[in-house]
Parts: C-alpha cells; sequence; structure tokens
C-alpha cells in the first residue's frame, strides 16, 4: 500500500513560461516549496490526508534550463530589452538553485485536506497537465537534500509523470537516509 510519493517538479519548457512564473508569482514552483509551510501541489489523485509528499527538483531541468539560457541569447535581439533583463536574471537564478537541489529530494510535508481538481495550468498552457492537487502543509526542508543517486537503487522515479509513489518500505529507507 502507498503510504508517500514524490512530487517531480520540472522547470518551465519555454522563455514564455519562465516570465509568467516571474511575473506573475515572483518565484519558480521549487522557490515556493523552499519558502512556504503550505502549498497545494500536484498529487495523486488518490492522496490522502495524513500521507507524506516529498518534493523533488527533477534531474533534466538543468538540461532544460540550459537550453532556454541558449536559446534567450539567439533571440536577444527579438526580445523586449525589460523582458530580456528579467529572463536573465531568471534563468541565472535558475542554475544557482539547480546547483544545490537539482535531482535532489529537498523538502517534506503531508497532505493537509481533500484533493483539488483545478485546471489552471491547462487554461494557462503551462507545461505540466495535472488537474490534481493536494494542500499540504508542515513542510520542512531535507539538509542536505537527497541527491537520486542515493535512492535510485530503491525508487524509479515516474519518466512518464510528475508523481512517484511510495511503499512504506521505500518511504522507510528515503527518511533513513537523513535519519529522519
Amino acid at each position: 500500500m502507498e503510504t508517500a510519493f514524490i512530487t517531480n517538479i520540472s522547470f518551465p519548457k519555454s522563455l514564455d513560461e519562465v516570465l509568467y512564473f516571474i511575473d506573475m508569482r515572483g518565484r519558480f514552483d521549487v522557490e515556493e516549496v523552499l519558502e512556504e509551510s503550505y502549498v497545494e501541489w500536484t498529487a495523486p489523485k488518490d492522496a490522502r490526508i495524513g500521507e507524506r509528499a516529498f518534493f523533488m527538483h527533477s534531474k533534466t531541468s538543468i538540461d532544460t534550463i540550459r537550453s532556454l539560457k541558449k536559446q534567450r541569447k539567439e533571440m536577444e535581439e527579438d526580445i523586449d530589452p525589460d523582458a530580456n533583463k528579467v529572463l536573465i536574471k531568471a534563468l541565472d537564478r535558475a542554475e544557482e538553485l539547480y546547483q544545490s537541489i537539482g535531482g535532489c529530494v529537498f523538502a517534506q510535508g503531508k497532505v493537509c485536506g481533500k484533493i483539488i481538481v483545478d485546471n489552471v495550468a491547462r487554461n494557462d498552457g503551462l507545461h505540466w497537465r495535472s488537474v490534481y492537487y493536494a494542500p499540504i502543509d508542515g513542510i520542512s526542508l531535507i539538509e542536505p537534500p537527497i541527491n537520486i543517486g542515493e535512492f535510485r537503487d530503491f525508487i524509479k522515479i515516474s519518466r512518464t509523470g510528475a508523481i512517484t509513489k511510495l511503499d512504506s518500505e521505500q518511504e522507510g529507507k528515503l527518511l533513513s537516509l537523513r535519519g529522519l
């Protein structure tokens, strides 16, 4: 029986999406988890109150960040100068964040309410398509973050979606890596 899940946070897939996050929210998804103790986040549609949620910054995000940096540079003359300045700063910050938590489980929390169905990602044309979100509170950072290399022998992170469900043995092994 699943007792926990990892929600794998990827990076925005386009320069427009980077601007959306910075203009609309002032920060990237991973920063929201790093800074808040409560979020409403992508979750399995059957997530239950009390279930543990682990937050991971996807291993492949660095490829996307570097690709967008290259794309921004190639398109520099066609980008509004103010937007270009925002993109340069945001993509540099994204790369710095990746250096500290990329490819790692960096926080945990607990589902504290019923699943919320919301089409915001689809309606706004964002890179993820899930409509299922769970209210998650008690978010705490895991120090140091747990790199995928430390758990890939007993947890296979989903390559087709953001959610990887864990059974109680996997959850216990993951927690034991940091004495949690």
